[in-house]
């Protein structure tokens, strides 16, 4: 049975020139996509297998002689890491060779981009490493060479000298003789910060204090350090940033543009949903629409619960719980969210066998794993961004024109229609909270970037549902 492709994926086959080398791709192509137990082949898996058959055929040839002539090479794919800049050819890295972050931070670069060079490593002299090395091994260590690597790119330099390293060292110093403590520390909190190079402790002191306050406590613990330490992670930043209230200004421009940019977007505003709100739909399509949907449906507190272990703060998490308890229907078993999907399933006279072991088609299994991977995999402002933004904002939208679509179909009550009509008033409140958790971590350009992807990568997975939807109810 022939694989599902997308009609941009299709497009990137047919720029592989006819015949067998067109053949030989759509192959490696869906064997790629197989061994991934990936259903849909979009444009991204395209280049991926593109890519990966590359970088194996010039493995195999090894250093034999290319022919004078060659057929038209394919156009490779490109991943960017979004922390340094660096861009890979072909596949994203394990870890990016400069930066040394994790795969999760490559992103796939436009290819409609003509000429796309890969980023040359910053190199750093024998002196400047030897004085890098004296900070003690680890996070600490990474994220000060990141810190320092990213001002010499800013620079436009290429090389990182000793002059330049000592330049951000004296900096960071500067900034922390001026810390003066507020609060107590307990013991153990002590023994933990003295392990910190002293230039840059009073930084992280000052960023401390300052979380601590924010949670309303007077005494920093251990446990507020491990607190703090998940933010740095999570941003490569270990210090105040002196413009951060002026960036706080740009927060509300940003979720304004968002806004706009999410509500326009063809998902949101998709033919399906136009063509389903006017009712009118068989038995028999209601019903296809109904077990395939939910095999999304019951996914959805997982991506929450992906989310939640990577949100620095614990004020934050709290919301993602409470959010989270909300789809568990408050712990009461016949409300969580997929028990009232299986009350509307059963009103429409569906029996268990109907739904359990039930295959859905490619574009279902598609928008699952898309959003398993933004919450799973990503960073949590790209999950964040992709079921905040891309989902809770925009689904009392999508669903009143599900709900209006289901009444001017079929007889059913409003209390088999919880399911539907209650997301159309409870995702109003979680896409707020969704916007005042992020509000808090978008001081700057890239970490609002991160939240745009998720959004945009989460409401591209929509439309593919809902191309899939309208042609299986044969739109």
């Amino acid at each position: 049975m022939d694989m599902a492709w997308t009609d941009e994926a299709k497009d990137r086959l047919v720029r592989v020139p006819e015949g067998f080398m067109r053949n030989m791709t759509r192959t490696r192509i869906e064997e790629f996509a197989k061994e991934r137990g990936i259903n849909l082949i979009t444009l991204e898996i395209a280049e991926d297998a593109i890519g990966k058959a590359r970088m194996t055929m010039t493995g195999m040839m090894g250093g034999i002689t290319k022919p004078a002539v060659s057929p038209p090479p394919m156009r490779a794919s490109f991943y960017r890491c979004n922390l340094c800049g660096y861009v890979a050819e072909g596949a994203a890295p394990e870890r990016c060779p400069v930066c040394g972050a994790g795969r999760e931070r490559f992103e796939l670069i436009d290819k409609n981009e003509d000429i796309v060079r890969p980023a040359a490593e910053l190199k750093w002299t024998h002196e400047a490493m030897e004085r890098l090395k004296k900070i003690p091994e680890g996070f600490m260590r990474d994220m000060t060479r990141w810190r320092i690597e990213k001002t010499a790119r800013g620079k436009g330099l290429s090389v990182v000298t000793h002059d330049v390293l000592q330049e951000k060292y004296d900096y960071w110093a500067d900034g922390s003789a001026k810390v003066e403590r507020r609060l107590s520390w307990t013991k153990e909190a002590e023994e933990k910060i003295e392990r910190i190079p002293s230039f840059v402790r009073g930084m992280v002191i000052k960023e401390v204090e300052a979380l601590a306050e924010k949670m309303g406590k007077e005494e920093v613990t251990r446990e507020l350090l491990e607190e703090s330490k998940k933010t740095w992670e999570g941003t490569m930043e270990f210090h105040s940033d002196s413009d951060k209230e002026k960036k706080k200004t740009h927060q509300p421009n940003f979720i304004n543009i968002l806004k706009q940019e999410v509500f326009s977007h063809e998902a949101v505003n998709h033919p399906f949903l136009e063509r389903f709100s006017k009712g009118n739909l068989t038995e028999e399509q209601v019903k296809t629409f109904a077990v395939h949907y939910y095999q999304h449906a019951k996914m959805f507190s997982h991506y929450i619960a992906n989310i939640i272990p990577k949100i620095p703060h614990e004020r934050d998490r709290i919301v993602m719980v409470k959010n989270l308890m909300e789809e568990y229907g408050n712990l009461i078993p016949e409300k969580t969210h997929p028990a009232l999907f299986r009350k509307f399933l059963s009103a429409l006279g569906l029996k268990k066998a109907d739904w359990k072991k039930f295959k859905p088609i490619p574009e279902v299994t598609n928008f699952v794993d898309r959003l398993t991977m933004l919450t799973r995999y990503e960073p949590f402002l790209v999950g964040l961004g992709a079921v905040g933004p891309g989902v809770e904002w925009v689904i009392p939208t999508m669903f009143k024109k599900i709900v209006d679509g289901l009444k001017n179909s079929i007889s059913i009550s409003e209390d088999d229609l919880e399911y539907w009509t209650s997301h159309i008033t409870l995702d109003v409140e979680h896409g707020d909270e969704a916007t005042r958790v992020l509000m808090n971590y978008l001081d700057s350009e890239e970490k609002q970037n991160m939240v745009r992807t998720g959004a945009m990568k989460g409401l591209e997975a929509r439309k593919l549902l809902w191309d899939g939807f309208e042609r299986l109810l044969g739109f």
